[in-house]
Parts: C-alpha cells; structure tokens; sequence
C-alpha cells in the first residue's frame, strides 16, 4: 500500500470524528437508536508547497484515481498512521506567481 509522505504543518489540519449512527422514532415509546459502522476520523489538510512538491502531490491523487484507492497517512497531530483515502473526486490547487501553489484536500479513514 503506498503512502501520502508531504509533510503539513499541523497547524493547517482540521480534525473529525463521524458516527453514523441511526436513529429511529416511533409515535409512542423510546426511539431506537444503532450504528452502522465504527466512528471514522476525517481530515482537511491545508499546503503551501513549491511548484516540484504541488505536482508530486498532484501525481499521488491521480494515482489513486482519487477516493478509489486507499493509502497510508501519519498524522502530524497524534503520530499514527492511518489507512485513508481522499474524500472527493476532485482536487483543486491554486497558484500564485507560478511559484507557490495552494492545495486543499480532505482524507477519510478506511474502516
């Protein structure tokens, strides 16, 4: 399985926990309430990198087919590693001068 290496400053992650939980309600009596599946970090990571870095990154999405393939992460903010895959189907990065270029992307646990 490969493995997301770009280093993001910690302080350019937005960190979640999603629970699907379901919640049914009957017209009289206690509602009901189950899972569908262990609780899942989700992640928003923020870089300002070079334009050689950008497109590394660039390459890594198109290689997974973007949220096709899962892949490793270490989060920056605990120090484990994750099994993850991007969320969306798209990516986006902005450039500035030809010289700094700005990706925004979101990973989401594998369970």
């Amino acid at each position: 399985m490969e493995t997301f290496d770009w280093p993001c400053d910690p302080a350019q992650i937005d960190e979640e926990i999603i629970t699907d939980a379901l919640i049914s309600e009957f017209g009289i009596g206690p509602e009901q309430r189950r899972t569908k599946r262990p609780p899942r970090r989700r992640w928003t990571l923020r870089f300002r990198k070079d334009q050689v870095t950008a497109d590394a990154i660039w390459s890594f999405y198109v290689a997974r087919r973007g949220a096709y393939e899962a892949f490793l992460w270490t989060n920056p903010l605990d120090g484990q590693t994750y099994t993850v895959r991007f969320e969306r189907d798209d990516l986006t990065r902005n450039v500035f001068w030809k010289c700094v270029y700005e990706i925004g992307l979101t990973l989401i646990e594998v369970v």
